[in-house]
């Protein structure tokens, strides 16, 4: 009986380990994506500003 709880324990703390992980790995994600879409919209601004420049050519 004290064996299988003890394992269950075991493996609710590994559980719980493996979350944290995930919720981290999660949130590095999102900051990525968030990285991204700044540049994204920097390089369209960018784009827009030279569009005038290279249809005068």
């Amino acid at each position: 009986m004290y064996v299988g709880v003890f394992d269950m324990n075991q493996r609710l703390e590994k559980t719980r380990k493996i979350l944290r992980e995930k919720q981290h790995l999660k949130k590095l994600i999102e900051e990525d994506i968030r990285e991204l879409e700044r540049d994204v919209q920097d390089l369209e601004e960018i784009l827009n500003q030279c569009q005038p420049t290279l249809q005068r050519s």
